[in-house]
């Protein structure tokens, strides 16, 4: 019980991490993840593979769910999965398989040292027992204890079934037993030993899957593979770019920067570097190329369409491939492969595997964007005279606002009087009526008695709006909404080629990855799908 305490704690712990952003990066955020699957399946029992399944699906939703925008987290979860039913899988074709009886001492000595000319041919391989037959009849040799042994009994009618002879005695006091009956005993001895055998197995069941020991390889061979999943990219940076060639990427890709400089190693190129606002950390890459002694041009975003016909490629990096082949990259990217499509330049995409994912843009399961706070975007300063702006016009409302005691004022949508102050409601809004802008309101719009027009519209002081002698709250002036999405979404017909570190790779190429890497009742790990428990 205090183990499984532990154990349950490592994995809040793990979430919490998740939550608050301590870890950042798909990379290492998939590493933690299977550092804690392994955990589980090292330390917790599960007697069958069908229970390890539930509780790596259910922890998996659990980091899934503490950092959704994160795939990887997911990715690595549903490969852990697909581990497991693969080796329950193998462990029932080895059960289904037929169980030969190994050969007796006699047999074997014949098969080793037999004269025969098949024996001769295949001394020093594996000899599987088989029953006499024409093909080896020469290699065994004649023996009628061998054909009493192994060929099955002929069960017969009673009426049919000769008498059995009568034993004969014998010097030691035994009777003679036909071979028949021999064979018959033999056979149910056999089959009672294993049935007893069965039932022992069934009374006592194992507290641990036996196949665990190769889930945990497998993991640990799935860590490797991540710790070197950059090495086998950049390795093919040679292969991809040519000399004097004019390469074009934006933002900050570690992966890109390593490709790059590999590539640097035996090739002479120039890179655009676009800034990557509002984060622009593409002055940090330009910084880094041309450090490594690469021949850097930092440009604006805005630039991209006016250089893009000096390019010739296009190398980017990716935060997640989703299963329709496009990809989930840094904000503004999907701008510069529209600006590489129109100038039928390849845009290439340097990802690993490990952000693979098998859902669909479309899915609900899927949340591929996050925003951050507008200080990238707009200064504190602004932000700060806005909060004032909003103050004020609180104050103000909570001044026109009735007191307790008052007179309730006029009903929805119709003006107070001269001379009056109060508030209603109407359609949602907050109505406020001030007398003196009522009044300028009313002469400006020619709204006086006996005139059938409506009265015109007048904005008043901290964002009121004068409609029918009745002011409304409108956002005050000044006020902008400042969205700061940190992901693109680019479709896969925009995609010319994906660099993995399993080769190069076509987005149509995508769905042979899926079934390779997940299995489909994997693909979601909501518990809406696998009930409430998260039970399969």
């Amino acid at each position: 019980m205090s183990e499984k305490k532990e154990i349950d704690e490592i994995v809040e712990e793990c979430c919490t991490v998740f939550r608050r952003r301590q870890i950042e990066g798909s990379l290492p955020c998939a590493k933690k993840t299977l550092d804690i699957l392994r955990l589980i399946v090292t330390n917790k029992k599960h007697s069958t593979a069908g229970a390890l399944i539930d509780e790596i699906r259910n922890v998996g939703y659990r980091m899934q769910t503490a950092r959704p925008v994160e795939l990887a987290i997911g990715n690595m979860v549903r490969r852990v999965l697909h581990i497991v039913r693969e080796e329950a899988k193998q462990e029932e074709m080895e059960e289904a398989k037929p169980s030969f009886s190994q050969p007796s001492a006699s047999e074997g000595s014949r098969i080793q040292s037999g004269g025969g000319l098949l024996s001769q041919a295949l001394k020093g391989r594996l000899h599987l027992p088989r029953g006499p037959s024409l093909s080896n009849l020469l290699d065994v040799g004649i023996d009628q204890a061998i054909f009493t042994s192994q060929l099955a009994p002929i069960h017969e009618s009673p009426a049919d079934r000769p008498d059995p002879p009568q034993p004969s005695a014998s010097v030691g006091g035994g009777g003679f037993v036909p071979a028949a009956e021999r064979a018959d005993r033999g056979g149910a001895d056999e089959a009672e030993s294993l049935a007893s055998t069965r039932r022992q197995q069934g009374k006592k069941a194992p507290q641990n899957w036996k196949g665990k020991h190769e889930v945990i390889e497998s993991i640990n061979e799935l860590i490797d593979e991540l710790d070197h999943i950059q090495g086998s990219i950049t390795t093919q940076g040679v292969e991809h770019i040519h000399a004097n060639e004019v390469i074009l990427t934006m933002g900050m890709s570690d992966t890109t920067l390593l490709f790059l400089k590999e590539a640097a190693k035996k090739r002479e190129f120039q890179v655009v570097v676009a800034e990557g606002a509002p984060r622009f950390d593409g002055h940090l890459m330009a910084r880094k190329l041309a450090d490594a002694g690469i021949q850097t041009t930092l440009i604006a975003d805005s630039a991209v369409y006016a250089m893009m016909a000096r390019a010739n490629k296009v190398l980017v990096g990716a935060h997640a491939v989703l299963a329709n082949g496009g990809v989930v990259a840094p904000v503004g990217l999907h701008m510069v492969a529209l600006s590489a499509r129109r100038h039928s330049i390849p845009f290439v995409v340097l990802v690993g595997l490990h952000k693979l994912s098998p859902l669909f843009p479309t899915d609900p399961e899927l949340l591929y964007n996050e925003f951050k706070g507008p200080s990238d975007v707009i200064d504190f300063d602004v932000v700060g005279e806005a909060f004032a702006q909003q103050q004020q016009l609180h104050q103000a409302f909570a001044a026109a606002a009735p007191r307790d005691g008052d007179a309730a004022g006029p009903g929805p949508g119709s003006a107070t009087a001269a001379g009056g102050g109060g508030y209603t409601s109407a359609g949602g809004f907050i109505d406020v009526s001030l007398p003196s802008i009522s009044a300028a309101a009313t002469a400006a719009s020619g709204g006086g008695a006996g005139s059938s027009s409506p009265p015109l519209a007048a904005t008043g002081p901290l964002g009121l709006t004068a409609a029918g002698g009745a002011f409304r709250w409108d956002p005050l002036p000044g006020n902008v909404h400042v969205p700061t999405p940190l992901f693109d979404y680019v479709p896969p017909h925009l995609i010319s080629l994906f660099i993995t570190d399993m080769g190069g790779r076509t987005p149509s190429y995508v769905y042979r990855l899926l079934t390779e890497y997940y299995a489909r009742d994997d693909y979601f790990l909501s518990r809406e799908v696998f009930g409430k428990d998260g039970a399969r």
